[in-house]
């Protein structure tokens, strides 16, 4: 997994390696794979994890492969398709679904539709805000 510095400046985004980030800062995670073997890999499932003091970034998660995207809010024992939405008691006690802010997501999946082939790379990218 390689980690970025996202920055914007005057309306242009710039994206520089990194091994620090301070509150406030935005991170980019990027996660490539490449097949090295000889046959087609298949049944793949890429999760990256949302850090201890970051929040997801709603709607970064990123990648030109096939995929099926879920997050988990329960740090990896589910995941869910978004919008998640969970059950929650308002005060007169009626049950009602509530959406799920993407800055309480604990980690991101992917699960590719398709086969790695021999030689072939995948990435996958989301972002992540320092708390």
């Amino acid at each position: 997994m390689e980690t970025f510095l996202v920055t914007e400046k005057d309306g242009k985004e710039t994206v520089v390696a990194t091994e620090q980030a301070s509150p406030g800062d935005v991170v980019e995670y990027r996660l490539t794979y490449q097949n090295t073997g000889e046959q087609p890999l298949s049944g793949l499932v890429i999760t990256g994890p949302v850090p201890a003091n970051t929040a997801y970034v709603g709607g970064s998660a990123d990648t030109k492969v096939d995929a099926a995207f879920t997050v988990s809010i329960d740090n990896g024992t589910s995941f869910l398709a978004e919008p998640v939405t969970r059950e929650v008691k308002d005060k007169d006690g009626r049950t009602k679904n509530v959406t799920v802010p993407p800055s309480d997501y604990t980690q991101v999946r992917w699960q590719p539709k398709g086969s790695l082939q021999p030689d072939q790379e995948q990435q996958y990218r989301y972002r992540v805000k320092v708390q």
